[in-house]
């Protein structure tokens, strides 16, 4: 189906607008989910506690920035050097945003600014091929701002949630050590 069925089939509905946003977002959420395990595990061995964890993951929407403020931890953080770091990281969000300026320019600011808080890599090259396509396809607006918070969401929801999986995950992993060490044979020796 093209853009153009998909957007005069949905034209009447804005839930679906925000579904194939999400749906078209599926394939990244599944590449994301291990990158957050990862981060978590990271965190947790920095000692940042669950709450900690979410506050950076929910408050900073920014990947490449959370890795580098974890790897940069230390106890006492040195703040100004972690804040400093992440701006830099997320000084991409400044062109990604520019790039999406021509398509935001006739939306409300109550629906820019939540747009611009969910940016991320994934969520805006989504967003900005649709309003590419649509745009050749003669669609107006664009911009679906539907379509694209559909995607920012769930990337933002599969963000936020996923690093708390990886602190459980171990916890559960080296209770399950002693159990391990009693069976007939050793998982170690399979390698």
């Amino acid at each position: 189906m093209s853009i153009s069925q998909t957007v005069e089939t949905a034209s009447d509905s804005s839930g679906s607008e925000f579904r194939r946003g999400v749906a078209s977002c599926a394939p990244v959420l599944l590449g994301t989910i291990p990158y957050a395990l990862v981060l978590g595990a990271q965190a947790t061995q920095k000692g940042l506690s669950t709450v900690e964890l979410s506050m950076m993951t929910g408050l900073n929407f920014a990947g490449g920035s959370e890795f580098a403020a974890i790897q940069l931890w230390t106890s006492p953080p040195h703040i100004l050097l972690i804040v400093a770091i992440t701006f830099l990281v997320n000084s991409r969000h400044l062109l990604m945003g520019a790039a999406l300026a021509p398509f935001l320019r006739d939306l409300p600011r109550r629906k820019v600014f939540p747009a611009l808080f969910f940016l991320c890599d994934e969520s805006w090259a989504l967003g900005l091929a649709d309003a590419k396509q649509r745009a050749a396809a003669g669609i107006g607006p664009a911009f679906s701002p539907r379509y694209y918070m559909g995607a920012a969401l769930a990337m933002y929801l599969t963000w936020f949630s996923s690093p708390r999986s990886a602190p459980c995950s171990g916890r559960c992993s080296a209770m399950s050590r002693p159990m391990v060490s009693t069976w007939p044979f050793r998982p170690s020796s399979w390698c």
